[in-house]
């Protein structure tokens, strides 16, 4: 891989992880009821574009530049935050008002694929699998909230998590494309690749 072509994927994985923190920001703050409800939809449309569409363009870049697992993480969570906010935009705009149960299955499938995540990215740094660790338990936790096992408190207080986490790694990436340099610590892999020796 050229340097051209390094720089590039950080700069791709910084972008869809900066609208990966503002969607889940927002949604975080509006899940602890520091958003009114009246601006639920406004809330809705932050998310679809933010969690949604900047990530399901920064991951076809990334897969364009040969980045498999950044892009396919990218563009699959990009198309979860485009499916729910659009689905959550047509229950709040028309007569079809949606039972909170029908993203119960979806939440179960993703959780299922950030606990995969978090073994890939075990082989990136530190913060990326931390991240998904996150990403998981929030997943897990917004299956019991779909099906009114818990509330949206828990569910609320992760998605901030995980949109600072997000954001921190967005900075690093972006300050070490910038400056060729780790200035913003990302710990090393939890897990190493073993190399065959060249003949």
């Amino acid at each position: 891989m050229s340097d051209v072509e390094h720089h590039r994927r950080i700069d791709v994985l910084a972008i869809g992880l900066f609208g990966l923190a503002v969607g889940a920001l927002t949604l975080g703050v509006a899940q602890l009821g520091g958003i009114p409800d009246s601006n639920k939809v406004g809330t809705l449309v932050i998310a679809l574009i933010f969690g949604g569409i900047v990530q399901i363009l920064a991951g076809i870049t990334d897969i364009r530049y040969h980045e498999q697992l950044g892009g396919t993480a990218l563009t699959m969570y990009g198309f979860f935050w485009l499916t729910v906010s659009i689905v959550k935009l047509v229950s709040e705009g028309t007569s079809f008002h949606l039972d909170m149960v029908l993203f119960a299955p979806i939440n179960f499938v993703y959780a299922a694929f950030s606990l995969v995540m978090t073994y890939l990215t075990a082989y990136r740094n530190a913060t990326l699998c931390i991240l998904h660790v996150i990403i998981t338990i929030t997943f897990s936790s917004t299956v019991l909230a779909r099906l009114d096992i818990i509330g949206e408190t828990i569910p609320g207080v992760l998605h901030i998590v995980v949109g600072f986490m997000a954001f921190y790694h967005a900075v690093a990436s972006l300050t070490q494309a910038f400056t060729g340099h780790q200035l913003v610590p990302l710990g090393p892999p939890f897990l190493h690749q073993s190399r065959l020796k060249a003949k």
